[in-house]
């Protein structure tokens, strides 16, 4: 082979090499960048879980409210009713649900 040949060989391989660490780099920071996405959505998918950990304990409060109403009838809702007498003073307001309590059921260990 001529020296020449041999040179622009050489050349040629060299650009070649330089354009697939142009590339590498490329995907490089790509990758890197891709990872804290990854990692940022990791992170948001564990709040989520944390916060539907307590929809259960929400909705079974939300019943309980709800059943706590049900033993009333439209009458103890109608206006009038409660000032024909036949109730004691107590009873003269609006029946409402009863309070609702935030109880922590969590265990410690799992803090």
């Amino acid at each position: 082979m001529v020296p020449e040949d041999v040179y622009q060989s050489k050349k040629s391989e060299l650009l070649y090499l330089q354009k697939v660490t142009g590339l590498t780099d490329t995907l490089k920071a790509q990758l890197d960048e891709l990872s804290k996405q990854v990692h940022q959505m990791h992170d948001n998918a564990e709040c989520v879980s944390s916060v539907l950990k307590n929809w259960d304990s929400i909705l079974n409060s939300i019943s309980q409210a709800t059943l706590s109403l049900l033993q009333y009838t439209e009458n103890d809702y109608e206006v009038g009713a409660w000032s024909n007498g036949s109730r004691p003073e107590a009873d003269k307001e609006p029946p409402l649900p009863e309070t609702l309590v935030r109880v922590n059921v969590a265990n410690e260990s799992q803090e």
